[in-house]
């Protein structure tokens, strides 16, 4: 699964750190790692797709923005 394919699959969820409704991004730098995790929960997502973005970062936390969004910015 490509980098946008990851971000099409969690902008399907809402985000569980902020609340953004599906189809609307967390901020203009892109989507929480939580709503990524929601996402996987949720089947969108396996276990390699949340483990590449996770190993891509340089610490991991709920909260944290990955930056790749396809989607307006609330």
């Amino acid at each position: 699964m490509t980098g946008s394919e990851r971000t099409a699959a969690a902008l399907m969820v809402s985000c569980g750190f902020c609340w953004a409704r599906p189809g609307v991004a967390c901020a203009r730098d892109g989507l929480h790692l939580a709503r990524y995790v929601r996402a996987y929960r949720r089947g969108l997502l396996d276990h390699t797709d949340l483990a590449a973005i996770c190993e891509a970062l340089a610490q991991v936390s709920a909260g944290h923005v990955i930056a790749e969004v396809t989607a307006v910015p609330r």
